[in-house]
């Protein structure tokens, strides 16, 4: 465990085992955890505040908060946030509950699923995309249902 700048990090050994979890603690009004271009790690993460990764990460991040995805960093996998700024590549599958954003330098190939999406130009998005909060779907189906009867 590193405790630094109101920051706790816990980390299982990553030699020859897989890394199952990271925990953080928020620190309000800075950066919470910050990945460098140089870190790869492998496993899940899940952590909330202000995040920011620039390094290679295969698998999950769970974050309630911003994530922000540096130019140099690569992820693969699942992830699961309140707003993505989106500015390296992900692969996978997306899930932001508030907002996403793919700036010029930005590339993802996978799954969206937002209430809002906002693609800069030189931002790079293939796959599909599903827009609106999973109430606006319920509600939704619901007239429908409604309108049948």
């Amino acid at each position: 465990m590193l405790r630094q700048l109101g920051i706790i990090v816990h980390l299982p050994l990553m030699r020859g085992s897989r890394a199952d979890w990271v925990t953080m603690k928020q620190n309000a009004e800075e950066i919470n955890v910050f990945w460098g271009k140089d870190s790869v790690f492998n496993g899940k993460i899940t952590s909330e505040g202000l995040f920011r990764l620039d390094g290679k990460m295969e698998g999950q991040i769970f974050h309630s908060g911003t994530l922000i995805i540096g130019e140099t960093a690569v992820i693969k996998g699942k992830v699961e946030v309140n707003v993505l700024t989106l500015n390296g590549m992900i692969e996978g599958e997306v899930t932001a509950k508030d907002r996403l954003e793919i700036h010029s330098k930005g590339k993802l190939y996978g799954t969206i699923s937002t209430p809002v999406l906002v693609v800069q130009e030189g931002g790079i998005f293939e796959g599909n995309c599903r827009m609106g909060s999973k109430s606006d779907h319920a509600n939704n189906f619901e007239g429908a249902e409604k309108s049948l009867t």
